[in-house]
């Protein structure tokens, strides 16, 4: 659903006078619900790391241990870096961290050569070391906050700034969050509207994807190497 399209829908379960153009409304109410939508949608991007606005990045290194500004390499809304997912896919090795400043500063004190790189953030910049030769393939999977896609289709936002952008996410959540929100700003009671809220972001965060199987047990789910035999009916010689 659309910016305009979200708000209609809004305003007709409320009561309200279903409107027909947001962005250029200077109708006090409409900018109101507008600036509630995004405020929305900052709550939700925070809340859970969602399937629909986890992105790969994939960078070529430079030579030395700065890689740039991690906002650079992942340029559509970048939120954080998914744990684990920091690869060099030349060596075809992971890059292992983040290191805290603490164990940062140890490793650059007391230099050891290995075949592993490791990492941290500082100052908005991917810093890896040893210092990284020129040319590897890199990639990460980062939680984006753009989660609004504009009218054509290709270009991503972090907010609503016309009226046929569209949510990525959950229409429902923006719908129950917008209606706690307006109420609080009325001074309307709003506690069920919000335990409505929750429960429906908490449901949906816990459907979202699929999950790994939990096991008690020491046995790794993976294919271990080993002779192969298929379930099903064996024909005897």
């Amino acid at each position: 659903m659309t910016l305009l399209q979200i708000i209609q829908e809004f305003c007709r379960r409320t009561g309200l006078s279903v409107p027909t153009i947001i962005v250029a409304s200077r109708d006090d109410q409409l900018v109101q619900l507008w600036g509630l939508a995004n405020e929305v949608v900052e709550d939700l991007v925070r809340r859970h790391s969602w399937t629909e606005l986890q992105r790969e990045a994939v960078f070529t290194s430079v030579a030395g241990g700065d890689q740039g500004a991690i906002a650079t390499l992942a340029d559509v809304g970048f939120l954080k870096v998914l744990n684990e997912t920091i690869y060099d896919r030349t060596r075809r090795l992971p890059v292992f961290g983040p290191r805290t400043p603490q164990e940062w500063q140890a490793i650059k004190a007391l230099p050891m050569s290995g075949p592993f790189y490791q990492y941290r953030f500082r100052q908005g910049h991917l810093l890896i070391t040893p210092d990284m030769p020129v040319g590897h393939t890199m990639a990460f999977e980062y939680a984006s906050e753009a989660a609004i896609l504009a009218a054509d289709g290709t270009t991503y936002k972090t907010a609503f700034s016309a009226d046929d952008d569209t949510l990525v996410l959950n229409k429902t959540l923006l719908l129950l969050g917008l209606r706690w929100r307006w109420k609080e700003e009325k001074g309307l009671p709003y506690l069920e509207s919000f335990r409505a809220y929750e429960a429906a972001v908490a449901e949906a965060s816990g459907s979202d994807g699929t999950k790994q199987p939990l096991s008690m047990s020491e046995t790794s789910p993976a294919i271990q190497p080993g002779i192969f035999v298929p379930a099903g009916n064996w024909s005897l010689p």
